[in-house]
């Protein structure tokens, strides 16, 4: 929360700093590259095994990027921004293979790393709109496409655990956000709200010393919320 509000403070301050030394841009239409770093919050909604629901695994949001093409359309204080780019999401899952018929409680982490492509369309409202300076609020919709996922999972010696859990590919997001524009730069602090599964039903096994343990199905109804800071360039 320190955080956040420390960027709003900053993105308020701006004018003041640069206001003399960046020139205006009122094109009706812009377009430009943006860089951004993310960090994802996977919302855990229920797990089954077996079609039992049991505790749900723990996540670490680990920091990646991405890169995204846009143009924007202003009207007033009004603008439309359609993006298209791709983003690097990375976290860690730690489960209790207990729940999975294990004999004691061992945590095993999965390491997940996926690739996206991205496109959002966004609707902002400029409530300081000057010469050489903007600030607006946005939200909008995003379609996120997952054109690659792994899945690394890190046993103990003498534990084998299999875990095959497909993926939706297409999944659908909201964004809400806060934003600033200094005569070619943007940057920009927004929030994304997974509202679709990101998860299919799958399956398990679970080997120790080579022999099977136990085997089933496995279902993690979870989404993916992504945190994320971007700097840009009007091209």
């Amino acid at each position: 929360m320190r955080i956040i509000l420390i960027i709003i403070s900053l993105l308020i301050a701006l004018p003041q700093v640069f206001a003399k030394t960046t020139e205006s841009n009122n094109k009706r239409f812009n377009y430009g590259v943006t860089l951004s770093a993310n960090a994802p919050f996977v919302h855990e909604r229920k797990t089954f095994i077996n079609d039992a629901e049991v505790s749900k695994p723990s996540n670490e949001t680990k920091m990646a990027g991405s890169i995204s093409l846009f143009g924007r359309v202003n009207l007033k204080n009004h603008y439309l921004q359609l993006e298209a780019g791709t983003s690097v999401i990375r976290d860690v899952v730690t489960m209790d293979i207990k729940e999975f018929g294990y004999s004691s409680n061992l945590n095993i982490d999965s390491k997940n790393f996926a690739l996206t492509l991205d496109i959002p369309l966004i609707y902002g409202y400029n409530f300081i709109k000057r010469d050489k300076y903007e600030l607006s609020l946005f939200v909008g919709p995003k379609l996120r496409y997952t054109y690659l996922n792994k899945e690394d999972i890190n046993n103990p010696q003498n534990i084998t655990f299999n875990l095959n859990e497909d993926i939706n590919p297409i999944t659908a997001c909201v964004i809400i956000g806060m934003g600033t524009k200094i005569s070619r730069v943007l940057i920009d602090f927004r929030y994304e709200f997974g509202i679709t599964e990101h998860n299919k039903p799958g399956t398990f096994s679970l080997y120790e010393n080579s022999v099977l343990i136990s085997e089933g199905t496995f279902y993690a109804k979870r989404s993916i919320n992504l945190l994320s800071f971007s700097l840009g360039v009007i091209l």
